[in-house]
């Protein structure tokens, strides 16, 4: 089609109006797409393939359009880049600043023009060039020359001359009218807010490319500003949270018969504690954890309670306090299967330590909270 051959073309010419849309629908694919960018590296790929072309040439077009020297036409491509990756690279809300940075540019490269450049060149949808968009051209009249006669006018000769001065007459309309299109004051009329913005860019080029510079380096500034100001913002609001360990109460201690102690805390986790050799040492926090099953470190001989001709049930953690108080933490889920073993087995080993449980079940049964358990059977 000739208007795809239009978008490929590099010689011809595009008018603002042509190049704010193809830019337009360049950004508005950019942005449909941008939410999943990142996850999508292919989609990148092909946006950047597709995309960087069209645009590219659609620059250089309006630059020859505008008279200017063709790298200028690399601004509008880097800048679309520079929205391409910052969408879909950059984690912060400022980066959409980036869209009113292209948006900015677009709008001043679609509107500087030079009228004495486009005066010469005939437009069909915004595109000049030799991809021929219309094939529908006027065709000036051709002046008939009417011949003089020495004899008296025939009837055939007056019906000529009369046709010949319409011909004329239309022709010196036609004429006038395209004299009319073509002269530049004509063209302001018709495209006053191009035009104007055209003339006045094209009579102050130096001071057009100044004010460009400082309008980009000063969104570029407040960009990079806004990302450090709310990397400085969060880094204010972080506040070191120290994790506050609740302490964890003692309660029901009953000591039972083979020098060791039952309790449980507020969440009525069972606990068992003895005095033994501290073996090793590991500091944490004023107290020492010997074995963590969150960690999986430390002495393997705490992983699991066993019971004889019982279950093995696993330990959470294993503290050592004092120099060897040995306090072993258990699930709440365990707690009942825990004080019914202790109650009803003959004896368990925790830690390379081994406790028998004779006597047990009565002592268990003098504490309420135990016999609780014990109930359940």
């Amino acid at each position: 089609m000739p208007l795809l051959k239009s978008l490929a073309c590099l010689k011809g010419r595009d008018n603002g109006r042509r190049f704010l849309i193809i830019s337009f629908v360049c950004y508005l694919l950019l942005v449909i797409l941008s939410p999943i960018l990142d996850e999508a590296a292919l989609l990148i790929i092909l946006l950047f393939l597709s995309v960087s072309p069209i645009l590219a040439l659609a620059s250089i077009r309006r630059i020859h359009d505008a008279g200017f020297a063709t790298p200028f036409a690399a601004i509008t491509l880097a800048i679309f880049w520079l929205n391409l990756f910052g969408l879909t690279y950059i984690d912060h809300g400022a980066k959409w600043t980036l869209l009113f940075f292209g948006f900015v540019v677009t709008l001043a490269m679609a509107t500087i023009s030079n009228a004495k450049v486009r005066r010469n060149y005939q437009y069909v949808m915004g595109y000049s060039g030799p991809v021929i968009l219309s094939k529908t051209e006027v065709e000036p009249i051709a002046r008939d020359r009417i011949e003089p006669t020495i004899a008296g006018s025939s009837a055939q000769q007056k019906e000529t001359a009369i046709n010949s001065a319409t011909a004329r007459e239309q022709n010196d309309i036609y004429v006038g009218q395209r004299e009319e299109h073509t002269s530049p004051n004509s063209s302001l009329h018709a495209n006053s807010w191009e035009q104007k913005f055209g003339m006045w860019f094209q009579e102050n080029k130096k001071l057009s490319l100044i004010g460009l510079s400082l309008i980009t380096l000063y969104i570029l500034v407040e960009l990079i500003f806004a990302i450090w100001s709310s990397e400085d913002i969060e880094k204010k609001d972080v506040v070191d949270i120290v994790p506050v360990e609740e302490v964890k109460q003692r309660l029901n201690k009953t000591e039972m018969p083979d020098q060791f102690w039952i309790m449980h805390d507020q969440y009525s986790s069972v606990t068992i504690a003895w005095e033994g050799d501290f073996k090793s040492e590991t500091d944490l926090i004023n107290k020492t954890i010997y074995w963590s099953a969150t960690t999986a470190q430390g002495d393997k001989d705490c992983t699991n309670l066993h019971f004889s001709l019982g279950a093995d049930i696993r330990t959470i953690q294993v503290t050592v306090k004092n120099g060897g108080d040995y306090y072993a933490d258990f699930s709440p889920v365990d707690s009942e299967l825990i004080i019914k073993s202790i109650a009803d087995k003959d004896r368990f080993k925790l830690c390379g330590y081994e406790f028998v449980l004779k006597g047990t079940r009565s002592l268990l049964r003098d504490n309420k909270k135990y016999r609780d358990y014990l109930i359940m059977e």
